[in-house]
């Protein structure tokens, strides 16, 4: 019986073979859970608000491998009326101002013009092609990267200016530390709506998390994930962040195939998954050098 899956993963089971099944366990997957469907939703009423001179973003804020870029990467991908376009910048470490203008021109499909190679030139070029492109939403991912290095003020300066100039919503995307900047900064936090993606509780919403995993991958045999011991385990493992739940769950699941055909307390110690706090520690390390 495939009762337990939805209608793309029965359709897998169904004409995959053992080893593409394994190799397609891991692929990239939109979970709908309630936190990430709030952040789409906010960003999502940026495309369709009424115009208005003053800038109006959405900040994304959570710890590391806990599904920032997986939201940004879905409302990239999602259909939508509206004509003009959204842009997403993945925003380099302690970028310089030129770095940054530059990062800009590039992840608009366009190359920094080798003729312009002052910060003044640079910027020229870019407001330009905001004037040409007249984007609706432009996504900074790592955003916290911005405020660290000589871009800041740059930054700062086009996140203030964007709507009245070109009635465009800035997407910032980070963790604690771009929180803080907001939170210092009474400008920005009057300009951003906060969509915060916290690590997971042990709780019921973290067991609908589960059973929506076991409904995307193509085992032949319902996996029990919300049993106590298994689900403790996984939590354990994940220490609450959603990219570690998924990929314990899905290495387990490409273990399962052709064996099992379910996950099971078993075969997550059979990983010997190392939980991200554990990893690189002094007594990993010892003997390197």
């Amino acid at each position: 019986m495939t009762d337990h899956l939805n209608e793309r993963a029965r359709k897998q089971l169904e004409t995959l073979d053992d080893a593409q099944r394994r190799a397609i366990m891991g692929e990239p997957r939109w979970l709908p859970y309630p936190a990430a469907t709030a952040a789409v939703a906010k960003m999502e009423r940026l495309r369709t608000r009424q115009r208005s001179s003053r800038t109006e973003g959405v900040a994304i804020l959570g710890p590391y491998r806990n599904g920032k870029t997986m939201v940004a990467d879905f409302f990239m991908a999602s259909e939508t009326s509206q004509v003009r376009p959204s842009y997403y910048y993945q925003v380099p470490t302690e970028a310089t101002r030129l770095e940054f203008l530059s990062g800009m021109i590039a992840a608009m499909g366009r190359f920094p013009d080798p003729s312009r190679r002052s910060i003044e030139g640079r910027r020229r070029q870019l407001e330009e092609l905001l004037d040409e492109a007249e984007p609706r939403v432009f996504i900074f991912d790592d955003a916290h990267h911005a405020f660290r290095g000589t871009a800041a003020k740059e930054v700062h300066t086009l996140i203030r200016t964007m709507g009245h100039r070109w009635d465009m919503s800035p997407v910032l995307i980070g963790d604690r530390t771009l929180a803080d900047v907001i939170h210092l900064d009474g400008e920005l936090r009057s300009r951003l709506d906060n969509a915060l993606l916290r690590r997971w509780e042990y709780d019921r919403e973290f067991a609908v998390l589960l059973n929506s995993l076991v409904r995307v991958l193509p085992l032949q045999r319902t996996s029990e994930l919300t049993q106590t011991p298994l689900a403790q385990r996984i939590y354990t493992l994940s220490e609450g962040l959603v990219g570690e739940i998924v990929k314990i769950v899905t290495e387990a699941a490409a273990l399962a195939v052709g064996g099992e055909e379910r996950i099971t307390l078993d075969l997550i110690h059979t990983l010997g998954y190392v939980p991200l706090a554990k990893r690189f520690s002094a007594a990993d390390l010892r003997g390197l050098a």
